[in-house]
């Protein structure tokens, strides 16, 4: 991907801090510009011209408040205050640096802070969830930038994937939690997806009757469109494989 492009294909977004009030910017993609190429396993969106995963939050440097793009301005007065307590009340404004553009490590960085004030204000599992499956997702990229053909790089790409793993445990702990005490749609998926998710991380912790489980409901769901079907039955022939290895 060529970084020289990718400036044009993102915006700076005028928002309003909901901590603060302070008027702040963003960047974010340009409508319609990102070139979708595929969906990994565990539902990482892959795009031919640009990482989509960087523009995700919005950071405010006067106050800390950081949250993803679309709980931003959803703040109760309960949660605002929190946040104006455990985040603003320790925290250095300061000018943004200017860029043209977001690189991975400071999308992480921004993720964390996202991942910091959504746990300050007590959000649900989900939302939660989500900024740690974005998170994951994140340090996935991080590695996948990585020469493949050196070798120092080995070491940083295995620490890289060990972050991507954690977070990945961390999502799969709330999202559990959000499955069972919230309404769909949970940190934006329906109930196939997030089954469908729940199975691909049973089925890297090693829980594969867990996996098996919400596999066969997935499968079984009319509403299940054909894409996350196949994906389906790809994992399930991966779960297949340890539960029954002599067959």
């Amino acid at each position: 991907m060529d970084k020289s492009d990718e400036k044009t294909l993102i915006l700076d977004r005028n928002y309003t801090c909901p901590i603060c009030d302070k008027k702040i910017k963003a960047k974010a993609v340009k409508t319609n510009s990102a070139k979708f190429v595929e969906t990994k396993a565990d539902l990482r969106p892959i795009h031919s011209n640009i990482n989509v995963n960087k523009y995700e939050t919005i950071c405010c440097p006067n106050c800390g408040f950081a949250a993803l793009t679309k709980n931003f301005t959803n703040t109760t007065q309960t949660q605002r205050r929190l946040i104006r307590e455990n985040i603003q009340a320790n925290y250095k404004s300061h000018e943004e640096t200017p860029c043209d553009f977001y690189t991975t490590e400071m999308a992480i960085s921004r993720m964390k802070m996202t991942l910091l004030c959504t746990v300050k204000k007590q959000a649900k599992d989900s939302e939660i969830g989500n900024v740690c499956l974005k998170l994951s997702w994140l340090y996935q990229d991080l590695a996948d930038e990585l020469p493949e053909d050196d070798p120092a790089s080995a070491k940083k790409r295995e620490n890289y994937l060990n972050e991507a793993n954690n977070a990945a445990m961390n999502a799969y702990e709330h999202l559990t939690k959000a499955r069972m005490n919230e309404d769909f749609p949970i940190a934006g998926m329906s109930e196939t997806t997030l089954d469908y998710l729940l199975a691909y991380y049973s089925y890297v912790r090693g829980e594969y009757s867990t996996s098996m489980q919400y596999l066969s409901g997935v499968v079984s769901n009319r509403s299940t469109s054909p894409r996350l079907k196949d994906k389906c039955l790809e994992l399930k022939d991966l779960v297949n494989a340890k539960l029954h290895p002599s067959e």
